[in-house]
């Protein structure tokens, strides 16, 4: 029988029409640039709808009225969304998770008949689709509709309307869907075809909910925290000293899902791969952080200089830093561990993936754990901090929630990955994932950066004394690293603890046998301590910044032998950052001591904040750096211990009712509890669908020691529900300074 092709033409507007353009440009300009000649077969985009086989066809005039043709398709959007917990997203399209069954309502031009018509489903994803690569599914009608794979069945057929209960496969390829309809009506003169194109995309998600989905997560309170809690709270600080920065991660704002999309379209990963959440993990690992050759979401800054753009501090939330990638295609400055890993946890939960942000304090970074983490003294016992390794104040990495059938038996769960890595893994600049399991474990010949995530936790400090002809000797161990690793628990606002998940106890034989492990797979290199004749001169150091950000350390040392001792003693205190890294030197102090047998002296250092806080960056600390030697007896002792600064007060609260769509209001109180004035005062207000308020200078320039101040913001909501609204404050003199406040934001009674 001789057929006729035509094109189909839309007669309505669609709401794929109000990003679709806008989707596609920042797709094409993500992708651009790349000239895979000669690499990949030349192809067109979309090769499942250009000509051939798969081009949208029709028939003779003739046989015109036996065609089954859609006149209507209704996807069912709200009802699906809400089963499918996907309502929140402001991404209007009919957005699905894996492996669950949805409702299409389709309304013919004639009568269905079940005996002679034939309805096919084709899902439709990447840029080549073909069904030999899973990118083209055929979801064809089945007896018994099972949840986790692709088929429908006839939920009602009422004449010319009919409802199919349709389902996707639980490993279902993650992205961006096109629709396509296929009829077929079967009579005595053959069997006419019909394809008829939706369109709108569907998007389709990981599916925490569904069993059989690799990120299936059992607990619904977990899945409430890990998929769509809306914002979060990192820990920041130190280990002594630590404080709460609140995070808006807006996983279901507009730009969030279309940035997820874009990453992965951007990337050279397989469409069959994008069903694997290890594979997509490390995929939007690598893209957080900007190269040069790669690009990335996020350029890292951690010099304290930011005039070129906004400081990693200044940030609230992921949705700005997302948008503003997407409109420039270039790495937003500044980030830093902990607001890159916030917004990998945006675009993970945005996907489906149940992920969260977990600090280690006392972070050993940059390292394979071959060998320990070296601090030097010069033979006048000052600080060479020019070539020493740092140990991070903290770190800020992701755990993802996924099975992993790609390894052996034992190692499901949470997944740890490292958006800023410093050193490349496999070529790339990409860390994890590695099991977490496995990193208690000691089990580095899993791979997936593992032993990184080891060496973190286990790696050690050595101090070093260098002569003037650089010859160096060991002398003394430093604190254990890898401590209080914490991350919000699950329902409040309080932190978790995660380190019995990492590390065995210290002193443990499981502790001692896994170290001995890891040091065999490392080849691990660990110098031998030369000790002074006698150690009969106990050292402890003690002390911190008070609340008015002045600074006392005293050193305390104890002679516990027969004999008085001399000790020549160094103190002094450096402006670091989080990384270790100094800047400048503050204030010093060097002493004698002479402390007769069976007594005690100390040796104090006092720093005011005054004399401190116009020398150091925005967001550096102090570090004290101690190091005491015996004269008699060669005995040396040395620490280095950093001091996380008070934050001022700072609160909010809101003014009357917030109405969806309308502007409200919400007073924020800024009380200055450091003994020096605060200058060049900024405030942002951001919360989920809120509108941003950012860069805010205060009225009053200057907020004097004790002083209270208030100022008013406007904001409007764009969805309804209770929202965290969060508040940062910074100034010259100190950042980091945030507030929380919950608002019921309710639906307009007049539009309903």
């Amino acid at each position: 029988m001789h057929r006729e092709k035509f094109t189909i033409t839309a007669d309505r507007a669609t709401i794929s029409e109000k990003f679709a353009s806008y989707y596609g440009n920042v797709k094409s300009l993500l992708s651009g640039g790349n000239d895979l000649t000669g690499r990949r077969q030349a192809c067109q985009e979309n090769p499942f709808s250009s000509d051939g086989e798969t081009h949208l066809t029709g028939f003779k005039k003739d046989t015109e009225e036996l065609h089954l043709k859609p006149q209507r398709v209704d996807l069912c959007r709200s009802s699906n969304r809400t089963g499918h917990h996907t309502e929140e997203y402001e991404v209007p399209n009919l957005i699905l998770r894996r492996g669950q069954q949805f409702d299409v309502t389709l309304e013919f031009q004639r009568d269905f008949v079940k005996e002679n018509d034939v309805i096919n489903l084709k899902f439709v994803t990447g840029s080549r689709p073909t069904q030999s690569h899973g990118s083209v599914v055929a979801a064809s009608k089945v007896d018994i509709l099972k949840d986790g794979q692709w088929g429908y069945e006839f939920s009602a057929v009422n004449g010319k309307s009919v409802t199919l209960r349709v389902c996707s496969a639980s490993d279902a390829i993650v992205g961006r869907y096109e629709l396509f309809i296929d009829t077929a009506h079967r009579s005595d003169k053959g069997t006419e075809t019909w394809r008829h194109k939706h369109p709108d995309d569907i998007f389709v998600l990981f599916n925490p909910w569904q069993k059989d989905d690799a990120v299936f997560l059992s607990s619904e309170a977990e899945r409430r925290e890990f998929v769509m809690a809306e914002t979060g709270r990192l820990w920041l600080g130190s280990v002594d000293k630590h404080f709460v920065r609140p995070w808006n991660f807006g996983q279901f704002e507009y730009v969030c899902l279309i940035a997820a999309i874009s990453l992965l379209d951007r990337s050279e990963l397989a469409d069959q791969a994008r069903s694997n959440p290890a594979r997509v993990t490390r995929t939007i690992c690598q893209a957080m952080n900007y190269t040069e050759r790669d690009g990335g979401v996020v350029q890292a800054g951690w010099s304290g200089k930011y005039d070129d753009a906004e400081a990693p501090h200044a940030f609230t939330g992921s949705p700005a830093i997302l948008e503003d990638f997407l409109k420039t295609r270039k790495g937003v400055k500044y980030g830093q561990c902990w607001s890159m890993a916030a917004v990998a946890t945006t675009i993970l939960r945005a996907l489906g993936i149940p992920s969260r942000c977990v600090t280690c304090y006392r972070a050993v970074h940059d390292s394979d754990y071959s060998g320990p983490v070296n601090t030097h003294w010069s033979q006048e016992l000052r600080p060479k901090t020019d070539v020493d390794d740092a140990i991070w104040n903290f770190h800020v990495w992701n755990e993802a929630w996924f099975r992993r059938p790609d390894l052996p038996d034992g190692y499901d769960g949470w997944q740890a990955i490292d958006p800023t890595p410093m050193e490349c893994s496999e070529g790339v600049l990409t860390c994890g994932p590695a099991p977490v399991t496995a990193v208690l474990k000691g089990d580095l010949f899993l791979g997936f950066d593992t032993k990184y995530f080891f060496a973190e936790l286990h790696g050690g400090r050595v101090h070093w004394q260098v002569d003037t002809d650089g010859n160096m000797e060991a002398f003394m161990g430093g604190r254990d690293v890898g401590a209080a690793l914490s991350t919000k628990s699950v329902g409040t606002i309080s932190r978790q603890d995660l380190t019995s998940s990492y590390k065995y106890e210290a002193g443990t034989k499981e502790l001692e046998a896994v170290r001995e492990k890891a040091a065999k797979m490392c080849n691990r290199k660990t110098p031998t301590l030369v000790k002074g004749s006698k150690t009969d001169v106990d050292f402890r150091l003690e002390g911190g910044v008070e609340r008015s950000g002045d600074l006392q350390v005293t050193l305390h040392m104890r002679n516990v032998g027969t004999e008085g001792r001399v000790i020549d003693v160094y103190m002094g205190v450096l402006s670091t950052f989080y990384t270790g890294v100094t800047a400048v030197e503050l204030k010093k102090l060097i002493t004698s001591a002479v402390v007769e047998a069976q007594t005690d002296a100390t040796s104090v250092i006092d720093l005011k904040c005054s004399e401190y806080i116009e020398q150091k960056e925005t967001d550096s600390n102090l570090t004290s750096y101690v190091m005491a030697k015996v004269r008699e007896t060669g005995q040396r002792f040395a620490t280095v211990q950093s001091h996380c600064i008070d934050r001022p007060h700072l609160d909010i609260k809101t003014e009357g009712r917030a109405v969806q769509g309308q502007n409200f209001q919400v007073v924020v109180k800024i009380s200055n509890t450091l003994s020096v004035p605060l200058t060049g005062g900024v405030l942002a207000v951001d919360g989920p669908g809120l509108s941003r308020t950012t860069g805010i200078k205060l009225r009053k320039p200057q907020i004097e020691p004790g002083e209270e101040i208030r100022e008013t913001v406007t904001l409007t909501a764009r969805r309804p529900g209770v929202k965290e609204i969060i508040a940062v404050f910074y100034s010259r003199q100190i950042c980091n300074v945030t507030a929380v406040a919950e608002v019921d934001v309710v639906k307009d009674e007049k539009s309903l």
